[in-house]
């Protein structure tokens, strides 16, 4: 199991020189700075391997997958995958698949670790996200000292660009429930370096929300979702229907045109707000009947049985390498 470790002066060395020698064989401490380096060197290859970074005073784990074309020194996409609340990063990347569409096209995928360990009931020995204004899952508020994973998944944003050759102008983060919350945190406060974001079963606009560009959202959500209710009212934690929250993300992206409503299979329409400002289109899948799951994977079912042949993962990837960074 991961586990946060205290980073001492002398972590931080080995963090820095480990840095420069990263290995898919062991995990290896990276350090984070702002310094925009052109390109890294790496030693990694194709495939998973764990990840430290540093963040905060603490070393984080994430798990770092490479697509089997991988080339050190060819640029490449970004995909954070932030898992759902009681989860782990390597049961996120179970869950999605998103490992074989990054063997299909091309991109590499972080899966990052929440910052607090779930300890109670049917999330024991999962981990949930520190998202601002957000209670813990039995309703008590968030520690003052938990770590601040809003500055970690930053920070690990600025690692990866030393270890990889990054393509900085296409970051991407998903994430599904919890991890779809913090995707869309991020889409608000970090908009300058996320290109798009894609939130599963957890679509909501934080308080405040004030991107400094307009942030292009895909969303996908399940009519049926007993956990994250489709049309809200799940007290002050899950208020607004996924609808009015994706109206406000059209909103805040200054979306000119009215949204246009279209069935792509069977139980699945795509909602589309178009003429937004600066390229920042919004969409959301409904999938009738849809529960809390990641659309297309094994195992999705909702209350009529299996769900129609629809995979997000290929839609959520064409929608990110339609929206790069602009500039």
């Amino acid at each position: 199991m991961f586990r946060l470790k205290a980073l001492t002066a002398a972590a931080v060395v080995l963090a820095v020189a480990l840095a420069q020698t990263s290995s898919s064989s062991a995990a290896s401490p990276l350090v984070s700075d702002r310094s925009g380096a052109p390109c890294a060197r790496t030693n990694l290859h194709p495939g998973l391997s764990e990840q430290q970074i540093a963040s905060g005073g603490l070393l984080r784990n994430s798990l770092l997958y490479l697509p089997r074309n991988f080339k050190p020194a060819t640029r490449i996409p970004l995909v954070l995958d932030l898992h759902g609340s009681g989860s782990t990063p390597q049961q996120q990347l179970d869950r999605t698949g998103i490992m074989q569409t990054a063997d299909r096209n091309g991109f590499a995928v972080l899966a990052p670790q929440g910052g607090l360990l779930a300890n109670r009931g049917k999330y024991r020995g999962g981990y949930v996200w520190n998202i601002p204004g957000v209670s813990l899952l039995d309703g008590r508020p968030v520690p003052e000292d938990a770590p601040d994973d809003v500055a970690f998944l930053e920070d690990a944003i600025t690692a990866m660009n030393h270890v990889l050759c990054l393509d900085r102008r296409r970051v991407y983060v998903t994430g599904f429930s919890g991890g779809g919350r913090m995707t869309s945190q991020l889409g608000c406060v970090l908009s300058d370096r996320i290109a798009a974001i894609a939130p599963v079963a957890g679509l909501r606009f934080p308080d405040g929300c004030q991107p400094l560009r307009a942030e292009p959202v895909i969303s996908f959500h399940g009519t049926a979702d007993e956990v994250n209710p489709y049309n809200g009212g799940r007290g002050a934690r899950w208020k607004l229907s996924v609808p009015e929250v994706i109206g406000q993300w059209a909103r805040v992206d200054r979306c000119g045109q009215l949204p246009r409503v279209d069935q792509v299979v069977p139980l699945v329409t795509r909602t589309t707000f178009g003429d937004c400002s600066n390229g920042g289109d919004v969409e959301l899948y409904t999938i009738a009947g849809g529960r809390h799951a990641w659309p297309g994977t094994p195992g999705w079912t909702g209350p009529r049985g299996p769900q129609p042949a629809f995979e997000a993962n290929e839609l959520m990837w064409a929608f990110f390498r339609q929206h790069p960074l602009q500039g």
